[in-house]
């Protein structure tokens, strides 16, 4: 079996992979699923149109949110708690029910640090329903937390009985498959080809997607009470506004 470089990689399953239309399809029963994000915003950027597929077909997912995002304007006040309510309106967009989202509230930019008391917190909580299937994004992303997200969700997979499979959705990462202009990037890794996996598509879920990415608004901003910080590129979040999300199984 081959080895591609991750955007050779990215771009064939884009191409290739088959594209089913039901969410169930996706995460594998009508049951709920979970779905983790390192930060406040990547649920919706991620896995919006999933979000409000799962919820209009009846079996909303929990989304549990990890890191608590106060990193991304680092010393603006309230920015936590802002990241949280911005969170919540999002989410509310895509339909999901308010007792299905959780915060964990753990130090964004340090999540890998905190991940033993993650995985222990995530597995009580789910040790007697487990989820159907665990999504979390990718941990080829090329931003810290993404890639200690996916561990965090490999880990609870195997610590649950049954263990539920675990699907990825690429964020940042796409930028190995469409290069941004001053957007820096580490070299790609190579995977195994071909890539498995599916796409999902949202057409009837894409405005919804596309409100809640903007229900984010601190993320738009690249100053917030004059402190500076990161503002998501328009680029990048173009590659968010497309009638299909990914989903990647590794081997």
């Amino acid at each position: 079996m081959g080895l591609i470089a991750a955007g050779d990689w990215l771009r064939r399953a884009e191409a290739d992979l088959p594209e089913v239309r039901h969410p169930f399809e996706v995460v594998g029963a009508a049951a709920p699923a979970l779905i983790l994000a390192p930060h406040p915003d990547d649920e919706s950027i991620g896995c919006g149109g999933l979000i409000a597929a799962l919820t209009a077909a009846g079996v909303p997912p929990e989304v549990v949110v990890l890191t608590d995002g106060a990193g991304s304007h680092p010393g603006a006040p309230g920015l936590a708690a802002r990241r949280m309510a911005e969170t919540r309106a999002a989410t509310a967009m895509l339909g999901l029910p308010a007792g299905r989202l959780r915060f964990l509230g753990l130090p964004d930019g340090d999540l890998a640090t905190h991940a033993d008391a993650a995985v222990d917190l995530l597995a009580s909580c789910f040790a007697a329903a487990p989820p159907v299937t665990i999504l979390a994004s990718w941990r080829h992303d090329p931003h810290a937390d993404h890639a200690a997200c996916a561990a965090i969700a490999r880990r609870l997979a195997t610590a649950l009985r049954p263990a539920p499979p675990v699907l990825s959705y690429p964020l940042w990462g796409l930028a190995f498959a469409h290069p941004i202009p001053g957007f820096p990037l580490p070299d790609p890794p190579r995977l195994a080809a071909p890539p498995r996996g599916l796409r999902l598509g949202i057409g009837a879920q894409r405005d919804a997607k596309q409100r809640a990415i903007a229900a984010h608004a601190s993320q738009h901003m690249p100053d917030i009470d004059g402190v500076p910080g990161f503002a998501l590129p328009p680029a990048l979040l173009a590659l968010s506004d497309r009638p299909f999300e990914l989903y990647l199984r590794e081997a």
